[in-house]
């Protein structure tokens, strides 16, 4: 018998004032917030879609501290889900498979941070990302952001291998919302290339790119991603590698 599809979580938009999630930025701000933003184009619009360089579990915290522009994130479904749910996914899958981390240390890291771990994914805003079926979803939440004026990031690199300074793969995702948001709404939104520094902490947020116009040209999903990987590589090479 067939294995009977999960149900995709429940999610909501997150409300414009979170009050426990601010005071915790307040608190933990010397730690996590960046002030070096360098800018190569424009500034952030309202609404618009940034893509980002992951830097392990550091990343999408310092985004949310410090980018200038209420937005919300995709991040692995399961960190939102049970206590079980979050574990797995923290020891398998985070600590294991992607850190390297021996399993008796992944046990005790995903033990702990599984308890908490819930208050930050949604103090930060995550939308739930599925690798399957119910990626629609993803995409229905992610519109409804943007509906309500507030911008969305991603971290579409493959991290199976670990996260590393220059990506090796991006996952077309982000395309598909830029799609499926022009369908519903005609509006071709801009897509930011950023990336944050962890040793200079700094984020330089690159000149925004236009999928749209891609597709015009008859790019494919995947051709189009790998334009903005090299671009977030660039970033990387540019203004951190040295």
């Amino acid at each position: 018998m067939a294995k009977k599809a999960e149900k995709a979580i429940k999610w909501e938009l997150p409300k414009e004032r979170q009050p426990v999630w601010g005071v915790i930025k307040f608190i933990f701000s010397p730690f996590f917030l960046v002030k070096n933003i360098e800018y190569l184009g424009p500034a952030f619009p309202e609404k618009c879609i940034i893509v980002c360089n992951h830097n392990n579990k550091k990343g999408p915290v310092v985004y949310d501290f410090s980018l200038p522009i209420r937005h919300a994130t995709w991040g692995a479904y399961q960190m939102l889900g049970s206590y079980n749910m979050r574990f797995k996914y923290l020891r398998d899958i985070f600590y294991m498979r992607k850190n390297r981390k021996r399993k008796w240390i992944a046990t005790i890291k995903a033990g702990f941070e599984s308890v908490f771990s819930i208050y930050a994914y949604k103090g930060i805003k995550v939308i739930p990302s599925y690798p399957d079926t119910r990626f629609i979803n993803t995409l229905h939440y992610s519109m409804q952001c943007l509906d309500s004026g507030m911008a969305v990031s991603m971290y579409p690199e493959d991290s199976d291998n670990g996260y590393l300074d220059e990506m090796t793969h991006f996952f077309p995702g982000f395309v598909m919302l830029s799609e499926q948001y022009y369908k519903k709404t005609g509006e071709d939104l801009p897509v930011f290339p950023i990336y944050y520094g962890r040793k200079k902490k700094k984020i330089v947020v690159g000149k925004p790119l236009y999928i749209q116009e891609y597709l015009e040209q008859g790019l494919k999903r995947n051709e189009i991603s790998e334009i903005f990987r090299l671009e977030v590589n660039k970033l990387y090479r540019e203004h951190f590698a040295q």
